[in-house]
């Protein structure tokens, strides 16, 4: 009972004041503890969607942008944008390297077919109708069966909500491991335009020598314009379309924040584990980051040596690259932090206080013990075929092979009423869909392809046979005919790169509509190999399908042994949807005798130049060494601040988040984590996990005495200085 007293009152004392990704609805119950971080507002009105600062906050493609105009300006992260401008430049540019500025709405450049601004302009709570069916009956519905009932009431309440409000995009959201359900209505804006962004020089300074570290110097901004058709109406991109006219924009504070200042931020933060069980954190740690580390440093290695080879395959891979790097950094700093934190530790520890807990009463026991059992069994299920399931899934990773998946899929979901369909390949689906097969275009680099997928195809064919795809071999033995993997495989990816059918804009659009007897009729190498693995994938849809039924069972019933047990844990694990966070400006301990202070200068830039990645533009370090200061020095601090930490609590996603200081004006932009916080996604680090925040002041320093961007500089309500 020793560890019970250890453990128990741990669990169950208060969260640290900064602790916390916050529901909008929740805020107004925070009102203390947003007192004491230095917000002096009112919390209820500080929860609105309908005003800002919230009303203001966006998402945009995995991160979260901000309108600061009310022409639809929207600033977010340099490495929020590096997508937008590779679907943006022309043949012979390499933007993301060299930044861009649209010094007139004429010159500002669409940022593709896949390009969304998603307004959150609703929340209601739809538990009973998701949930409302899933019991009752004679006996215990399958895992199937719940699966697809819930399914079934998630489609109707999207179809509903999507056709009572035309221009907008619905979906549910679940809370609490599945407790409960929220439908969320969303203003969608299809015409999205890149204004500015600075060279990856300066957007990414530091590149992977810095990422996740401090002290950093990255001047991680960039800027996007919303457009609508010229009756106020979403539309898509047209050159007849208007600036979209936000009902909330956040205003610029030229004088930034100091050390201590309250800040928050408001952005879709993605996903976090702090939910799960300890078994499952074990499994994360020991196998699942250990050999995503080892696949990005060999997909890095493979990128490296092509760029080496073919100089111009750097805009098509670069975009790409950063996000395997970014990822292989989170993967190894989670490792360390796991290891540092002791987070399974604690997370075993948690559920052995659990079981103890559960156990000491009957009516407990009865509700909860074997469904936290079964949980356990159950999140092991697939470890048999995990060296095959594995494989098969980096090779679906490989674009054209992921085209020709895509296009058989929707010929076969297009034979069943819309209703019927899977979710993700709806009608309402359609238009994302066509986005993303005509949007690869801009990174397909066919050598890295190739390359990509005899590696992957080798190693399949040499697992060992009850690991092995009976589809994929059949596939490689049809296509490859006998003799060595090796042999084999090479003929296989001979096939597969001989004229695919698959390979431009034009043969993928072609495609969209066609049946799926189409398709499978086709010898090309891709379609058949895609065609191949069909019964593959409808198997492992179908195990996923159950599995994910049985979560939904389980799930929600761990959770709420764990609130009943700990109610300190009020809040629910990031899901996509907007959330809060709030603290202060402020330092950390770092290693043993090194104290972190809280801001860097523009001095430091100049510190560090050399190199790449450490290659700042002249221009920029020209305007340091001139001593051009104007009014974005910060007299405390002697200088521009570049950057700067809080305490705050976030995770991917809410990169470009808006920074907020006490009166609701914008500060800062949230872009990165600290490495000794990485773990923090898992369990919360509150003395080591900060937030990396770009300042305000340095972007608009940038805008004036670098880039010239004068008009920008004021839609933002700011005079140009030179």
């Amino acid at each position: 009972m020793l560890l019970l007293a250890l453990v128990v009152p741990a669990l169950l004392a208060p969260a640290h004041a900064v602790e916390g990704m916050w529901e909008p609805a929740q805020l107004p119950s925070l009102a203390g503890p947003l007192q004491t971080a230095g917000f002096p507002g009112d919390a209820a009105a500080l929860a609105r969607l309908d005003a800002a600062p919230l009303g203001a906050v966006v998402s945009i493609s995995g991160c979260t942008a901000s309108f600061v105009s009310t022409d639809g300006l929207l600033v977010t992260n340099h490495h929020c944008v590096v997508d937008d401008l590779q679907q943006a430049q022309k043949e012979g540019e390499n933007l993301v390297a060299t930044g861009f500025y649209a010094p007139t709405r004429a010159d500002e450049r669409s940022a593709g077919p896949g390009g969304r601004v998603y307004i959150t302009e609703a929340t209601v709570d739809v538990t009973d109708k998701v949930l409302g069916k899933v019991g009752g009956g004679k006996g215990r519905l399958s895992d199937l069966d719940l699966k697809a009932r819930i399914d079934d009431a998630t489609k109707k309440l999207v179809s509903g909500c999507e056709k009572a409000s035309p221009g907008r995009r619905c979906r549910v959201a679940s809370f609490y491991e599945g407790l409960r359900y929220s439908l969320i209505t969303q203003v969608e804006l299809r015409d999205v335009r890149v204004v500015m962004a600075p060279a990856d020089s300066v957007g990414n300074y530091g590149d992977q020598i810095d990422n996740w570290h401090w002290p950093r110097h990255a001047g991680d901004f960039g800027f996007l314009r919303a457009y609508v058709g010229p009756d106020g109406k979403p539309a898509d991109y047209a050159v007849d379309n208007v600036p979209y006219h936000p009902a909330h924009t956040l205003a610029v504070n030229a004088a930034g924040v100091d050390p201590g200042g309250f800040v928050m931020v408001a952005g879709y933060a993605g996903r976090t584990e702090r939910w799960q069980t300890g078994l499952e954190l074990e499994r994360d740690a020991t196998i699942g980051m250990p050999r995503r580390i080892a696949r990005s440093e060999w997909l890095l290695d493979l990128y490296a040596q092509m760029v080496k080879e073919d100089p111009t395959a750097e805009p098509l891979l670069n975009v790409s690259r950063s996000y395997v790097s970014n990822r292989l950094f989170n993967d190894k700093g989670a490792v360390e932090g796991f290891r540092r934190a002791g987070v399974v530790d604690t997370a075993t520890a948690r559920d052995v206080a659990l079981d103890a807990w559960v156990a000491a009463d009957p009516a407990r026991s009865a509700k909860y013990a074997a469904a936290i059992a079964e949980l356990r069994t159950v999140v092991t299920r697939g470890d048999a075929t995990r060296d095959r399931d594995e494989v098969l899934g980096w090779i679906g990773r490989a674009d054209l092979l992921q085209a020709s998946r895509t296009l058989l899929r929707l010929g076969k979901e297009r034979e069943k009423p819309d209703a019927k369909r899977e979710i993700g390949f709806q009608a309402r689906d359609l238009p994302r869909i066509k986005a993303s097969l005509v949007g690869m275009q801009k990174s397909l680099h066919i050598e890295t392809e190739r390359r990509f997928l005899r590696a992957l195809l080798l190693e399949a064919a040499q697992l060992p046979p009850e690991q092995q795809s009976p589809e994929l071999m059949a596939w490689l033995g049809a296509s490859g005919g006998l003799g060595t993997p090796e042999a084999r495989v090479d003929k296989a990816i001979a096939r597969l790169f001989t004229d695919p059918a698959v390979d431009t804009v034009a043969e993928r659009e072609a495609l969209f509509g066609a049946k799926a007897s189409t398709i499978t009729a086709s010898t090309d190498g891709f379609l058949s190999l895609a065609v191949a693995l069909w019964p593959y994938d409808e198997a492992r849809r179908q195990e996923s399908k159950s599995d994910a039924g049985a979560l939904a069972r389980l799930r929600p019933l761990y959770a709420d042994a764990l609130r009943q047990m700990d109610p300190a844990r009020s809040y629910p694990d990031a899901n996509g949807t907007l959330r809060v966070t709030f603290g202060t400006v402020q330092g950390y301990d770092g290693r043993d005798g090194v104290r972190y202070l809280p801001q860097t200068r523009i001095e430091g830039i100049v510190e560090k130049a050399g190199p790449p990645p450490f290659d700042a533009p002249p221009a920029l370090l020209a305007a340091i060494r001139d001593g051009k200061r104007g009014p974005y020095a910060d007299a405390k601090l002697g200088s521009v601040p570049v950057d700067f930490l809080s305490d705050l609590d976030i995770t991917g996603g809410n990169s470009g988040s808006p920074t907020i200081d006490a009166k609701g004006a914008l500060v800062g932009l949230a872009f990165d984590g600290n490495y000794e916080g990485i773990a923090s996604d898992w369990l919360f680090d509150a003395k080591n996990a900060r937030t990396i925040h770009v300042d305000v002041r340095y972007v608009l320093y940038y805008l004036d005495a670098v880039a010239n961007a004068d008009a920008l500089l004021k839609e933002l309500g700011v005079s140009p200085t030179w």
